[in-house]
């Protein structure tokens, strides 16, 4: 917020100069940014938090500089005479929740000319560039109270009356300004129109058609205040911003409208002359009432940890303009219309801490602090990425927004989560999946030229179109497919799984219920519930990403219901003292039948000193048996006594052919 030090003067019964301004509003929550040294003034630049629109004006700053020094805060005249006849224009606000309240008022016979020296000085000081005093009156009360306002040539308003409306899809708008061209209009925007068309973006800019010019003689005044979202949908959809929609934006209450109205009539008929038409149009809800607020005298000393006295508690809401009225310990407060920003406990509380002053507060040489153990789903998001990262994986962090198209491949056809057609981008769907986000950015790395040997991870979020659209963690890997086939993001999913649920975590993959976007695929179980998806991206997927001819493999997991739960210890045990026998066996099965069913065919036989049963590897191609794969198994037997010979190991592992071929109908060609 620009400032001028003279024009903050102007409201305070004894001035304050830059510095005490600066060090005052510094303390009070605006922080000085800059600052310019002008002829007989300075310049100066605060910081404007969101929720503070009162203060993005020159009555508002003094306001607080008043309420931390202890002087009187000096408010402008604004009332105005009128003389002319009872004012005829007809307002028809068809837009009440977008427009609370809007007023007009008619002025005639006005002489447009340079505004008097004491307007061009304040505002040629805080910046801005004096037009006219009509257009520098509309200023000055924007500058001054934060209520933007605006002034139509009254005689260039078709069938003489005002509407407040939503735009008409395809209607054009030519904006104020030097070089502005003619924009279209979706009808989402609110606008403020004459019988035939719109003549301002309520809230954010006037149009050319009905601005004041020098050949101006009549003129209607608008004060009015628009909904903050819809104003700044309709500034961030036309890329048009102002100073009324900054302030706008950040709230204005109906209730200080009719202020403003009056003192931008009051300096128009002191600059330019006329005729004010008696009473104004007003258009809108009825007026709210102010809001009330209470506060614990006890709660506050407790919180702020300060003991101070019920004098000065009720001292710095009172002079915030809060009207504090106290019985016994609870405080019933006033808040003023301008504070949109108050409406609880909380907040009284912090203003007057505020006017307390924050540098008051006694500072502690030492602090006694207790470490606080890590939450469980934090050590278990650090413990997944460490382990893929030493898995030779890499991590990527990624927008939650991808390609609409994409995201409708990996949604099995349903229309995903998008953004309203008037806030979308390039991508403007949420991922059904991460594996969407990891697609994209292993194409940009092909586009760079790295062509093979990638390992992908993210964990982020993933959401869910349904019936009850929700979001969900998930955690995916993205690999390039090369000679080991699948079996590194196999290795990658094993170690993900002891992750979360210790060493004792059973994995395993049932070739069915994997979703289309795999081809072929499985479904991953830790400890007998579904964990995710594993296997082959479906060359239509990585097609939609814009990554033709790119073969990769993907696991697609759920990890949720593990991450808040604590893991199993895990168990230290004396490596063995002797070593193992090991023994493959290469089985000919039907496509359909899993290598666990394999490792569960031989558990089942309880052979002795058999200590596991591993994955070596599976072969389909020349030689094999239409709709068959080969599949290789090492037996792995061990003794805690001694060093088997292999004489004692033939009798097991006969046992274990003869199972397999019984049970599973295999052909062993080795063992």
């Amino acid at each position: 917020m620009l400032t001028s030090v003279a024009w903050i003067n102007d409201y305070l019964d004894r001035p304050a100069d830059a510095h005490e301004q600066a060090d005052l509003l510094t303390a009070a929550g605006f922080p000085l940014e800059g600052s310019v040294a002008l002829a007989g003034d300075m310049q100066q630049d605060f910081e404007m938090t969101s929720n503070r629109g009162d203060c993005t004006c020159h009555v508002g700053l003094a306001r607080e500089i008043a309420a931390a020094s202890d002087r009187t805060l000096m408010l402008p005249d604004c009332t105005a005479t009128a003389k002319g006849d009872p004012i005829q224009v007809q307002v028809d606000n068809l837009a009440p929740d977008a427009c609370p309240r809007y007023t007009a008022r008619i002025i005639r016979g006005v002489q447009v000319k340079d505004s008097p020296e004491h307007i061009r000085t304040r505002l040629t000081a805080r910046g801005d560039v004096p037009r006219n005093n009509i257009v520098d009156a509309t200023n000055f009360v924007l500058f001054e109270l934060g209520q933007p306002t605006h002034a139509f040539d009254l005689d260039t308003l078709e069938g003489g009356r005002i509407e407040i409306r939503m735009a008409r899809k395809g209607e054009t708008f030519l904006p104020l300004g030097d070089g502005a061209q003619a924009i279209e209009l979706n009808g989402t925007e609110l606008v403020i129109a004459d019988a035939v068309k719109p003549i301002a973006l309520a809230g954010v800019k006037g149009g050319a058609d009905t601005a004041v010019t020098a050949a101006t003689k009549n003129v209607l005044i608008e004060s009015a205040t628009f909904d903050p979202v819809q104003v700044r949908h309709t500034s961030r959809l036309h890329n048009i911003a102002s100073d009324s929609s900054f302030r706008f934006e950040r709230g204005v209450s109906p209730l200080q409208v009719d202020a403003a109205a009056e003192r931008l009539c009051r300096l128009i008929l002191d600059s330019a002359g006329g005729t004010l038409e008696a009473g104004s149009v007003a258009a809108g809800p009825a007026l709210p009432e102010c809001l009330t607020a209470t506060m614990r005298l006890s709660r506050c000393r407790s919180l702020l940890g300060l003991d101070l006295s019920d004098k000065d508690m009720l001292g710095a809401l009172e002079r915030l303009g809060f009207a504090p009225v106290a019985h016994d310990d609870l405080v019933t407060c006033t808040v003023p219309c301008h504070r949109g920003d108050i409406d609880r406990e909380i907040d009284l509380i912090e203003e007057v801490m505020r006017m307390h002053g924050f540098d008051a507060v006694p500072v502690r040489d030492r602090i006694t602090i207790t470490p606080v153990m890590e939450p469980i789903a934090a050590l278990r998001r650090r413990r997944l990425c460490d382990t893929l990262v030493a898995e030779g994986f890499l991590e990527t962090v990624t927008h939650t927004l991808t390609d609409a198209h994409l995201a409708t491949t990996l949604s099995n056809g349903e229309h995903p989560l998008q953004l309203d057609a008037s806030r979308a981008m390039a991508d403007d769907a949420l991922r059904p999946t991460l594996l969407a986000s990891l697609l994209s950015v292993r194409q940009h790395n092909a586009n760079q030229g790295a062509h093979a040997g990638m390992r992908l991870f993210e964990l982020g979020s993933a959401f869910n179109r349904g019936a009850n659209p929700e979001e969900s963690l998930e955690l995916c890997l993205l690999v390039d497919e090369d000679d080991e086939g699948i079996g590194p993001l196999r290795s990658a999913v094993e170690q993900v799984a002891r992750v979360l649920a210790g060493d004792a975590a059973v994995v395993r993959v049932d070739p069915n219920g994997a979703p289309t976007w795999l081809s072929p695929g499985g479904t991953i179980s830790l400890n007998g519930e579904t964990l995710g998806w594993i296997g082959r991206v479906n060359p239509t997927v990585t097609s939609a990403a814009g990554a033709d001819g790119l073969p990769v493999c993907a696991a697609v997991l759920r990890p949720d219901p593990w991450m808040h739960t604590e893991t199993p210890d895990a168990a230290i045990e004396a490596p063995p003292q002797f070593p193992p026998i090991e023994r493959d066996i290469s089985a000919i099965v039907g496509e359909t039948v899993a290598w666990t069913s394999l490792a569960d065919t031989v558990a089942a036989l309880g052979l002795p000193m058999h200590e596991r049963t591993d994955f070596v590897t599976v072969y389909r191609g020349k030689g094999m048996p239409e709709q068959h794969k080969s599949v290789t198994v090492r037996l792995c037997f061990r003794a805690d006594d001694r060093t088997l010979t292999r004489e004692e190991v033939e009798a097991p592992m006969q046992q274990a052919v003869d199972a397999l071929v019984s049970s599973l109908g295999a052909e062993v060609r080795s063992s």
